[in-house]
């Protein structure tokens, strides 16, 4: 509706002042019209008073019936011109009316995103003339979905306005206050160049109203905030332009989930087009199969012997070469990218190994994301039957993190996965808080210790403790333990004196492509033994 009272607007606009000509027009049509009648028959009325007899009869009749013509010809002209103005009051009333709709939010009466745009460029241009900058707000709600969804629409609702008054309240009528969509609100005001302070108080003072508990129709309502602020450039750039800086500002906020408001800087800028960069490169990516598998050995504790590997993502770039996971996996899990690009990576490591010693077996990650898919199970057994990789070799990592979001769901996707025969691995073991219940609710056949707790195996008595009560624990239950972040023999021989079964690290060499695993196991014939894939893969 914005967008139609707007153009309704601006063609009213450029259409007035050709109405109001034509008006003025006509009625001085018929205004010269009757008055050169009057004069014509009051010309002819004299006349006929020197006529005699019925000759003057006559003519006084007709110069009667005339000027009565005239009388009602200039009557109704100027009740027409009556009208006439009186619809134009009318149509520069609706006019005002539709701006006003154009550039305000409804339910709040604070600007909308047209009328912050447009009423916040006079802003900086008056500041501009007096040497002053524009400093726009970006403030967002945190949870207010979560109280539409408890106490509905109407308490939602009801909350914006609140929050919208205590807005107007707090920074007072000068600076330009908006809601630019359901739980967003922009704040713009002039001030010195430079001086940060003021912005930085009237932010502070901003986010404690927002976040304090509100009593609506007797429930008690709070809800967070997070704020990011912009300054805007010396005769540079507009209002939306620094608006979007702010929302630059307010996304580093949420993503630290920064209690305090965060300003921006070009640096948060330059990252987002980097991020924006990986995104559509992943995306083009996905499409030409530029995601590979590479492999990190899993070797035997006691006999030196592989007798896995685990799949790990690399982005073969054809410009940059290979890229670390680090760089993408967080953006792909951002943008829902994860699912495809699992999959490419992990069928074209199941089309390799298929050819393996069978006895190798093959470790997967699985995602949070992905946990969250229910036909997750039925995705992997399709790569299973597309590459003719035995289920029994397969092994799919889960984290416990992954874990907490619904657990009856990730039982059911373990349990089909578990019925096609594939072995189960609880990943990053002791880093969640609940990681023995896990072991108890869900069928896994193999611990993973997180590589946080052997980074300081030589140097933290309590990391070590961890790592043998848990192997302890597992040799309880006879589950296997394997160890991971094994970087050094020191380290190597603790985790083995602890009763590990399998490890993996560099110590045993660093990830190799699939083409590397396939020539060293053709060159040896048999696994080799640790030191000798240390050697081989240096």
């Amino acid at each position: 509706m914005r967008g139609y009272f707007s153009v309704q607007s601006a063609w009213r606009d450029r259409s007035a002042p050709l109405a109001s000509a034509r008006r003025d027009l006509f009625v001085l049509a018929i205004v010269i019209a009757a008055v050169v009648l009057l004069i014509w028959n009051g010309s002819a009325f004299f006349q006929r008073l020197s006529l005699a007899g019925s000759e003057m009869e006559s003519g006084l009749k007709i110069a009667a019936v005339a000027l009565t013509l005239n009388v009602a010809l200039i009557l109704f002209g100027w009740r027409r011109y009556v009208d006439l103005q009186h619809e134009a009051e009318l149509r520069r009333d609706g006019e005002a009316r539709a701006a006003l709709i154009a550039s305000t939010d409804g339910m709040t009466g604070l600007l909308n995103r047209k009328g912050f745009a447009d009423d916040g460029e006079e802003l900086r241009l008056s500041a501009q003339g007096r040497d002053q900058s524009l400093i726009i707000f970006s403030l967002q709600l945190n949870r207010f979905k979560a109280v539409n969804d408890r106490h509905g629409y109407d308490v939602g609702d009801a909350a914006l306005r609140q929050i919208a008054l205590e807005l107007r309240e707090i920074v007072g009528s000068e600076p330009l206050v908006a809601r630019l969509a359901g739980d967003e609100f922009a704040v713009a005001f002039a001030a010195a160049a430079g001086d940060t302070e003021p912005a930085d108080l009237l932010a502070e003072r901003l986010l404690q109203a927002v976040t304090r508990p509100m009593e609506i129709d007797g429930r008690l309502v709070q809800v967070g905030a997070f704020l990011g602020i912009a300054e805007s450039d010396p005769g540079e750039g507009q209002v939306p332009d620094f608006l979007r800086r702010a929302d630059i500002a307010l996304d580093r906020a949420k993503s630290t989930r920064s209690a305090r408001p965060i300003w921006f800087d070009q640096g948060m800028e330059r990252a987002l087009i980097a991020h924006s960069e990986i995104e559509q490169g992943i995306r083009h990516g996905l499409e030409h199969g530029q995601f590979i598998p590479y492999f990190e050995a899993q070797v035997d504790l006691l006999t030196g012997n592989i007798v896995g590997f685990e799949v790990l993502a690399r982005w073969d770039h054809p410009l940059s070469g290979p890229i670390e996971p680090s760089r993408f996996i967080p953006i792909a899990e951002e943008h829902g990218l994860i699912g495809r690009l699992s999959e490419q990576v992990i069928l074209n490591a199941l089309a390799q190994a298929v050819a393996w010693d069978p006895s190798i077996k093959i470790s997967v990650n699985i995602s949070p994301t992905q946990l969250t898919d229910s036909w997750l199970a039925q995705r992997i057994v399709r790569l299973l039957a597309e590459t003719g990789f035995p289920a029994e070799r397969l092994v799919v990592e889960i984290t416990e993190s992954s874990l907490f979001a619904d657990l009856d769901l990730a039982r059911t996707i373990v349990t089909s996965l578990k019925n096609q025969g594939i072995r189960l691995a609880l990943d990053d073991f002791g880093t969640g808080f609940s990681s023995l219940a896990h072991l108890r609710a869900l069928p896994f056949d193999v611990i993973k210790i997180d590589r946080s707790f052997v980074a300081t195996l030589a140097t933290d008595p309590e990391s070590a403790a961890i790592v043998r009560a848990v192997a302890t624990l597992a040799e309880a239950l006879k589950v296997p333990v394997t160890v991971e972040g094994i970087e050094d023999a020191t380290t190597h021989a603790a985790v083995a004196g602890f009763g590990c079964s399998v490890g993996q690290g560099w110590y045993f060499g660093k990830p190799i492509s699939g083409d590397q695993v396939t020539a060293m196991l053709r060159s040896r014939h048999v696994a080799p033994s640790a030191h000798k894939l240390s050697a081989h893969t240096a």
